[in-house]
């Protein structure tokens, strides 16, 4: 990490560091925000401010560390979920993704607030991007010749629609199940209506109220791959 004031050298100094970043962690799953004081950081991980100042020169210094660590793990994650999604119907491979996200958040609580404060320019910018990187890599794999430009704007929205539907999950409760699941079934809906089937009636209904994105033949081949046909007996959302 970057940020730090001095350089970790044994196991519990990593330890102090983790400490450090877990109560910030806490802090801003709790506020919603980056908002907290070096007081508050300090009873948070259970030492004095003077031992949170010697690893860290400042409070953005650790929120930038804790985006880091954050974004680490969330690529594994993605990483994970990704691993064979060349085989992998797209409503299923959605399903995959925003479980092992749900999963992440759970574990890691701060990531929405962190990617929602300040916007792509904030600190937690650096995760609100590399979330829009890694989406943007499966549009440009699913979609045959999808332009660039094309492709970073299918995974912003996407990202967007997700962090909006998951901005109160942590504190859904009982609800979360519910809320996974609506999310799979809006992005699934919404990729679909922008890219259909090659065998969706929209193509030849000029007349159609929801109009796929791009024409026929822009890119697109007989057997559509970005919604391949189901296994028998296999479901097609969750």
């Amino acid at each position: 990490m970057q940020e730090l004031r001095t350089a970790p050298r044994q196991r519990r100094s990593q330890q102090s560091i983790d400490a450090i970043l877990d109560a910030a962690e806490r802090l801003i799953h709790d506020d919603g925000q980056v908002s907290f004081t070096a007081a508050e950081l300090a009873a948070g991980a259970e030492m004095s401010i003077g031992r949170v100042y010697y690893w860290f020169p400042d409070i953005p210094s650790v929120v930038s560390a804790l985006v880091e660590r954050t974004v680490h793990r969330m690529v594994e994650v993605f990483g994970a979920a990704l691993g064979s999604e060349i085989d992998t119907s797209t409503p299923l491979l959605i399903h995959r993704v925003v479980g092992a996200l749900c999963d992440h958040i759970d574990a890691n609580p701060a990531t929405i607030a962190l990617s929602l404060t300040g916007g792509a320019e904030s600190q937690g910018g650096p995760l609100y991007r590399r979330m829009v990187e890694l989406v943007g890599y499966v549009i440009a794999e699913r979609v045959p010749d999808v332009p660039d430009e094309e492709a970073r704007l299918v995974a912003s929205t996407a990202i967007s629609i997700t962090l909006g539907m998951l901005h109160d999950y942590t504190r859904a409760g009982d609800r979360k199940a519910l809320i996974r699941q609506e999310l799979v079934y809006v992005v699934s809906a919404w990729l679909y209506a922008r890219y259909p089937s090659s065998d969706d009636q929209v193509w030849g209904n000029p007349e159609w109220p929801l109009q796929p994105s791009r024409v026929p033949g822009a890119g697109y081949v007989e057997s559509s791959p970005v919604w391949p046909a189901l296994a028998p007996g296999q479901p097609s959302v969750v």
